[in-house]
């Protein structure tokens, strides 16, 4: 298997995400944006190749995005509600996605194959190592580590309570909050 490293601190930017390898060679580049339901993120080969995208298809609590591979479609991934929220589906390849959200670290099988893994390098998270089975399945494997991250940052976002609470003086303290009140002046 082969083990490419990317910066996760790239993939919320909407910056261009540079792919290494293990040499430190810069083997693939990860360029666009998502949100909104035209929104396409494109792997390119160094040379500026087109080798794969993800387009989101739809918008919601449970979008869907679309994988395509040299420029036709292969599979479709999107959230599922259920019991068991660390398994996704990518129809069309007949992958299973089994993993963590909240440690981000995923295995991707094809039956009982192991098509590859992607996993935070150190505890800070800023790098992730994806390891693949074969080259042909590398571009494919950048896209969902991209969704994966997305979709691992909304859920952390989503758990942390401090993060959505509004401002409430009167939640404060128990005392009631004073106002002032003007008199007018005759």
């Amino acid at each position: 298997m082969r083990s490419l490293y990317l910066n996760q601190a790239a993939l919320s930017t909407r910056a261009t995400t540079v792919i290494r390898d293990a040499d430190n060679q810069s083997r693939y580049l990860l360029v666009g944006k998502w949100g909104m339901r035209p929104d396409v993120l494109t792997v390119y080969l160094i040379d500026g190749t087109v080798e794969a995208e993800i387009r989101q298809d739809s918008l919601g609590i449970l979008p869907r995005f679309h994988l395509l591979y040299h420029r036709q479609t292969v599979g479709r991934v999107n959230k599922t509600f259920g019991v068991i929220r660390e398994v996704l589906f990518v129809r069309g390849l007949n992958w299973i996605i089994m993993g963590n959200l909240n440690s981000g670290n995923f295995r991707i099988y094809h039956g009982r194959e192991l098509i590859g893994s992607i996993a935070r390098v150190d505890d800070a998270g800023s790098t992730v190592c994806i390891s693949v089975d074969q080259p042909a399945h590398e571009a494919l494997v950048i896209c969902l580590a991209a969704i994966l991250d997305r979709w691992a940052k909304r859920q952390q976002r989503s758990l942390n309570p401090l993060k959505n609470r509004r401002w409430n003086p009167g939640a404060i303290s128990s005392e009631v909050a004073p106002f002032i009140t003007h008199e007018k002046e005759s």
